[in-house]
């Protein structure tokens, strides 16, 4: 899973497939027989117009869902792409081909749909605090151990202990 993408992006419940068939058949069907309700009476029609509406509701809330959790993909896509713990929003705009990103993007992370974000529009900038990107920054070094004499490998500047003589090694 992608480290700046929630659960909510993965979550595609068999029910919403099955809800969104059911309220299109009931649409189209209610579609259909509009013209009949309205010779019979102009009170059927209109209680078919109203229930129609009910049903295009919950179609249009999974279909806007579809459409954010694609959008959030496409976010985190370029975010776990990027090797630096900030990304400016020009940036951002060049890899998405999107003049909007800042809304957007501030829209998903509200949804709940983007995580391990920090929007700066001070200084138009995004900072990534996902783990791996701050493992991305980090330079490993090889360190030869003075007591014992075997190397290994550190992150540059950190204290550890030699694997094994457990002396301690500033990398």
């Amino acid at each position: 899973m992608n480290n700046y993408l929630t659960a909510k992006v993965n979550y595609k419940k068999i029910s919403n497939i099955v809800i969104l068939i059911i309220c299109i058949l009931l649409c189209i069907s209610g579609i259909a027989i509009i013209p009949q309700q309205f010779a019979e009476g102009k009170t059927q029609g209109i209680i078919n117009i109203v229930l129609i509406i009910l049903f295009a509701i919950p179609i249009l809330k999974i279909i806007h869902s579809y459409i954010q959790m694609a959008k959030a993909r496409e976010y985190a896509f370029v975010f776990s792409n990027n090797t630096d713990t900030t990304i400016s929003f020009s940036e951002l705009r060049q890899h998405l081909h999107k003049s909007n990103v800042e809304d957007e993007l501030q829209k998903l992370i509200m949804s709940g749909y983007i995580k391990n974000v920090i929007v700066d529009l001070n200084t138009q900038n995004i900072l990534l605090t996902s783990e791996k990107a701050n493992t991305a920054k980090k330079i490993y070094v090889s360190v030869s151990c003075p007591g014992c004499g075997n190397s290994t490998n550190l992150v540059k500047g950190e204290a550890s202990k030699c694997p094994y003589c457990d002396r301690p090694l500033l990398g």
